[in-house]
């Protein structure tokens, strides 16, 4: 699933592309955005935000696009006129400006409403602080675990649980844990403050650098039964949590 990284970075390329532009608006894949995509035609884009792994685009008239990409989504970027790197039946939507040509594909969900709507939405509303806001400190970050996630609640699925703390997925939960040193399966109650402010701090420098970079760090996920970076002992994997969603660990490394 896209990450709070990947999101952050599309808002910001799409962003600097379009906002200030008037939009054409074409929809030739086989799904169609709930809402009523023709809506945005012609108007003019006033700006992309991300929220954890939700995207949003701002546009005149009180109306916004909110899209969540999930497993396979994406947005592209193309000259105007260029040709497409992907086939027309996988893209939602395709938003032409001035200066580039913004493309979804594939992706969860995608929808228009208007912006009073957003405000009320209950799947925004439950999202956690978003560990790439400036805001969101080591220490605020541990502090919305702490208050939002169950005291039982393992680390490592505590950190996928996006009404605590919002962006951080199955790549990110696994490197952050290793890069503080800390088992993603101690339970918070048994974690103290410092100790979760030191994962939730090298998390979110992982993210920040993957924002600048374009590239996720893979020292441990998925290189299951490989040798440690660190240590040179096996890397284990299983899975955690109700989804079963796979960590990746040192087991000597992480105590």
């Amino acid at each position: 699933m896209a990450e709070g990284d990947t999101i952050l970075r599309a808002a910001r390329r799409l962003h600097e592309a379009l906002t200030g532009s008037e939009v054409a608006v074409r929809t030739p894949g086989r799904r169609r955005p709930q809402g009523g995509a023709g809506r945005l035609d012609g108007r003019t884009m006033r700006g992309a935000e991300a929220r954890g792994k939700h995207l949003l685009l701002h546009f005149s008239g009180g109306l916004a696009l909110h899209s969540h990409l999930g497993m396979r989504g994406s947005w592209h970027l193309y000259r105007p006129g260029e040709r497409w790197r992907r086939p027309a039946r996988s893209a939602w939507i395709a938003l032409a400006g001035e200066r580039a040509e913004a493309v979804n594909f594939n992706g969860t969900s995608m929808r228009i409403v208007r912006e009073a709507e957003l405000a009320r939405d209950p799947r925004l509303a439950r999202l956690g602080p978003d560990i790439l806001a400036a805001e969101t400190t080591p220490a605020a970050a541990a502090a919305a675990l702490r208050a939002r996630a169950e005291p039982t609640a393992e680390l490592g699925d505590a950190l996928l649980d996006q009404s605590a703390l919002a962006g951080v997925g199955n790549i990110f939960k696994s490197e952050g844990c290793f890069e503080a040193q800390t088992s993603p399966w101690r339970r918070l109650d048994g974690l103290d403050d410092e100790e979760l402010a030191r994962v939730a701090g090298a998390t979110r420098e992982l993210m920040v650098a993957a924002v600048e970079t374009g590239h996720q760090p893979k020292r441990i996920y998925g290189r299951a039964g490989m040798p440690c970076p660190r240590c040179g002992g096996p890397i284990s994997a299983r899975g955690q949590g109700d989804s079963a969603r796979t960590t990746y660990w040192c087991a000597r490394c992480q105590p």
